[in-house]
């Protein structure tokens, strides 16, 4: 009868030795069957790894020669990225020049700049990466550590990941000064790397589970895009006093040095210095950071592979009886679309996100008649500009939702109209409180009837010219549930042209109340600007009617076309 061996299988009648050494172990035993084990794994790791980095690369190839406007686009990217890598390398080859203490102060600042927006982005921007996402490969026999080291490697394929290694080797320019500090620079610039990419795979990892409670990813999302309007204000308080900015930057360089985000840019300063005891702290804090995003990811990647993709969304217990907004207006299909399309606008992050925006527009405005005094008188007739074009992408947010409107016995001119009117609901309580604020600001109360007179044309005119072109033309857009910052496949260049080209159709329609108003500036007589209020009620009725009417046979005969377009946008 056969044996069995130490490796539990039948037929092995001896373990397996090391060349040289006796089986029976003493001094000569071979290694723990574990750590050969371990070794296996790491290399089977790093193999599967590499295999994900390469069908990223495969996937961004194959995506750019997909269409010629994604590769055009590409180009220009690309190009205005070199021209800025180029502008940064020469930075930091001037820097070199400097004492080390002022190239560490600015090393410190920059690498927390660089972490700072590894780590936060895929906070904002969910699924900013998607090509190696964990739902994708849950059902492949990888293991954690092949997927988390395919996500590092891959993290460095895209415009950001090669300029950040790019930044980082022309970082070793500005320690050039200094042998050691040069040596320890190349050290610190891979673990800066793993720290970036690390930290960036986990916080996506962690933003995958916040992404199902729907809300939260929501509101994050339009917090960011309400700092990202006020970054021109803060940055002007900040520059009205920069002298005492810039005496106080070596002080919080020196306390970022001790924190996870400036460590390890602070030790080819010390080591530059001598200060070797300070420098290895910091190299602990580093490398403890480091672990402990790679443990947090690697839990975070092993629930989201255990779901799947096919996890079922959980629903809330909350009875609901009624239609709600359905029974609350009148016994029409234009009011009833109107209904479904207020709705959105208050419970979907891409119309909500506005909602805060508009707001946020008012402060930068408001900042910005600190100097010019008469701008402010702009902002009213930006926001009735903005909402207008809004309803360009209405369409495209529908998304397959879409149908209801194709299958259903509606006509294009209720689909128009319904539309429109959900719209307005929302638009002018928002002009309400443009006007007042502008009004305020300046107290330029003689203007306000052209003012109103402008916006009236800019809103009807511009609403009833969209009605028309959505009807024709549409554009991807963040498909539904996804976030208002999420750029969505196949936007090119060339629809940023035509929307640019939309706005300013739009803008022209509101020519004639905008040259009554000139005639007031320049006159002084108000009856210029009651005029203007006139001219731009009745310009923007007559032309809303005519693009509701024109849009909606436009619809009628192309409605299963466009539904084809919209449901095809991911």
């Amino acid at each position: 009868m056969a044996s069995t061996g130490v490796n539990g299988h039948a037929g092995q009648d001896t373990p397996r030795t090391v060349r040289g050494t006796p089986p029976g172990g003493g001094d000569g035993a071979q290694p723990p069957r574990a750590a050969a084990s371990t070794h296996a794994r790491a290399a089977g790791a790093l193999v599967e790894g590499w295999r994900l980095a390469g069908l990223k690369w495969h996937l961004l190839i194959n995506t750019l020669g997909r269409s010629t406007w994604v590769l055009i686009g590409t180009i220009f990217g690309g190009l205005y990225v070199a021209g800025l890598l180029v502008l940064a390398l020469g930075s930091l080859f001037a820097l070199g020049n400097e004492p080390p203490r002022t190239v560490s102060t600015a090393s410190i600042l920059g690498g927390t700049v660089l972490l700072l927006a590894w780590w936060v982005v895929p906070v904002v921007s969910s699924k900013a990466d998607a090509s190696l996402d964990p739902s994708r490969l849950a059902l492949f026999p990888l293991s954690l550590r092949g997927i988390q080291a395919g996500q590092v490697l891959g993290a460095a394929i895209g415009i950001p990941g090669a300029a950040t290694v790019v930044v980082l080797a022309g970082w070793l320019m500005a320690w050039r000064s200094s042998p050691a500090a040069l040596v320890a620079a190349a050290v610190c610039g891979i673990l800066g790397c793993l720290l970036a990419f690390t930290g960036s795979r986990c916080v996506t990892a962690a933003a995958a589970s916040l992404a199902r409670h729907r809300r939260a990813g929501e509101i994050l999302s339009i917090a960011f895009l309400v700092v990202l309007m006020l970054l021109g204000p803060i940055f002007g308080v900040l520059g009205r006093g920069l002298s005492e900015v810039w005496e106080l930057l070596p002080r919080w360089a020196a306390a970022l040095a001790w924190t996870p985000l400036g460590a390890v840019w602070a030790v080819p300063g010390d080591v530059a210095a001598g200060r070797w005891l300070p420098g290895l702290a910091r190299v602990a804090i580093a490398v403890a950071t480091l672990v402990v995003f790679a443990a947090l990811w690697r839990l975070a990647l092993r629930r989201a592979l255990s779901q799947g993709s096919g996890a079922a969304a959980r629903t809330g217990g909350r009875r609901l009886s009624g239609a709600g907004l359905f029974d609350r207006v009148p016994d029409r299909r234009w009011a009833v679309v109107a209904a479904r399309c207020l709705i959105y606008w208050f419970k979907d992050p891409r119309y909500s996100a506005s909602l805060v925006i508009f707001p946020a527009m008012a402060v930068v405005f408001w900042y910005m008649s600190g100097q010019a005094g008469g701008i402010m008188l702009v902002y009213p007739a930006i926001v009735a500009l903005l909402l207008a074009y809004t309803l360009s992408a209405d369409v495209s947010y529908d998304n397959t939702a879409f149908a209801l409107h194709v299958l259903a016995p509606v006509r294009g001119r209720d689909d128009r109209l319904g539309r429109a009117l959900a719209l307005f609901a929302v638009a002018i309580p928002l002009l309400v409180v443009a006007f007042a604020v502008a009004m305020v600001r300046t107290g330029a109360w003689a203007y306000l009837p052209g003012l109103i007179g402008v916006c009236a044309a800019l809103l009807l005119a511009g609403t009833g010219a969209v009605s028309v072109l959505s009807a024709r033309y549409t554009y991807p857009t963040a498909p539904p549930g996804a976030s208002p910052l999420k750029t969505p496949q196949g936007f090119t260049f060339l629809n940023v042209l035509v929307q640019f080209a939309v706005m300013a159709l739009v803008a022209v329609l509101a020519l004639p109340p905008v040259i009554l108003v000139i005639a007031q500036l320049v006159t002084g007589a108000s009856g210029w600007g009651w005029a203007a209020l006139a001219v731009g009620a009745l310009e923007g009725l007559v032309l809303l009617w005519i693009g509701v009417v024109a849009g909606g046979k436009w619809l009628d005969a192309r409605g299963p076309e466009l539904l084809q377009e919209v449901a095809g946008y991911r």
